[in-house]
């Protein structure tokens, strides 16, 4: 049996589907531009853009589904979102310096102003574990969002240079928010369906915490960078393997979307803990643009983004049962032939249709909103 999802908010959702419909669209001209090259973005720039653009509103809306503990964000967010979204487009058109560092803080801004609302809303409320890894995921897009600014302003935090500082806030984008929030659903739905596997709890922990281990590894000891990284790897493959058993009995493309984002999981995660070991042993298997055009590109814009919308398809399918079923409780009008020819549903009748709801399960299908347009 499925708990049927919380519906989040009508014009929320819709918000998010267009900011994602939006920020592809640009992302597509600016790939194109930089394919020609005529914009000056490297297959770097474009990861992070991507992840700003189109993930971080997919992402936000998944977290609406699996923990719906937010408030509607309201007018002010959704402008500051907006404003961020073409503040960093513009600023990565910028060489690196006092201007692209201030259009860069218009999105650490709204990410800050994202996550400080959500943890206003549930630090007194109960700690679930879905609670907590989204709470985790939103800390991970303030961190990435902190070392953008850096990055930008052409500063140097702790020393580290180029390309490692954006390198860091793609990290955080990617590996730590919208991985967090694939593993709380994976979590979800293994509580929903009363499974139990032996270690899952740990693993998604394993996922959502290991991030941050593995930036700190760069900062404090190259030995924890490597243990972390490979653990990392190895973790994320793991919990790939899983959604791909457990999407097993579903249909259409929320199937197709999350199958393919765990043979993706398994291609970039499997470079990632070569070049682990690569680094930490002093070998030239795997150089850094290497693993940006391959790793970057795998989990990106196959991991990460065919995860995401695989869950979100699945979720939004699920509501659908939810709303036939409002919608047979809603009063009709009644064509009478005669005065007393009254229709009247019987409180068993509704029993039972109630009963056979409960029973179902998900549709095949059914599209998000925005695919229909």
């Amino acid at each position: 049996m499925f708990s049927m999802p919380t519906q989040p908010n009508l014009s929320d959702s819709r918000w998010n589907s267009t900011m994602s419909l939006c920020g592809a669209g640009m992302w597509s001209v600016f790939a194109a531009l930089a394919g020609v090259r005529r914009a000056p973005f490297g297959i770097i720039e474009l990861l992070f853009l991507f992840a700003a653009l189109v993930i971080v509103p997919l992402g936000s809306e998944l977290a609406a589904m699996i923990s719906p503990a937010t408030k509607s964000p309201g007018v002010v967010q959704h402008a500051l979102q907006a404003v961020a979204m073409l503040a960093i487009s513009v600023g990565f058109w910028l060489p690196p310096g006092r201007n692209a560092g201030i259009l860069s803080v218009a999105w650490l801004a709204f990410c800050a102003v994202m996550t400080a609302s959500r943890l206003a809303y549930t630090w007194r409320r109960p700690r679930i574990t879905n609670s907590l890894l989204v709470d985790l995921a939103y800390a991970d897009v303030v961190l990435g969002s902190a070392w953008l600014v850096a990055s930008r302003a052409g500063l140097r935090p702790m020393g580290f240079q180029e390309p490692i500082i954006l390198l860091t806030a793609v990290h955080f984008h990617y590996s730590g928010f919208a991985t967090a929030l694939i593993a709380a659903a994976t979590w979800r739905e293994f509580e929903n369906r009363r499974l139990n596997m032996p270690g899952l709890l740990q693993l998604v922990w394993l996922v959502a915490v290991l991030p941050f281990v593995l930036a700190a590894g760069f900062v404090f000891s190259p030995a924890l960078r490597f243990i972390a990284a490979v653990s990392l790897s190895a973790c994320v493959t793991a919990l790939a393997l899983i959604f791909w058993w457990l999407s097993g009995d579903w249909s259409g493309p929320a199937k197709i979307y999350l199958r393919l984002a765990s043979l993706a999981a398994v291609g970039a995660f499997s470079l990632s803990g070569i070049y682990a070991v690569s680094e930490y042993f002093r070998k030239d298997w795997i150089t850094i643009p290497g693993m940006a055009n391959s790793h970057g590109l795998l989990n990106g814009l196959g991991f990460v983004l065919l995860g995401t919308l695989g869950w979100l398809l699945e979720l939004h399918g699920r509501i659908a049962p939810e709303d036939a079923m409002v919608d047979t409780l809603k009063p009709k009008p009644v064509q009478r032939t005669r005065p007393s020819a009254v229709f009247v549903r019987t409180g068993s009748t509704l029993a039972r249709e109630q009963r056979d709801w409960r029973g179902a399960t998900a549709p095949d299908f059914l599209a998000r909103d925005f695919y229909d347009r």
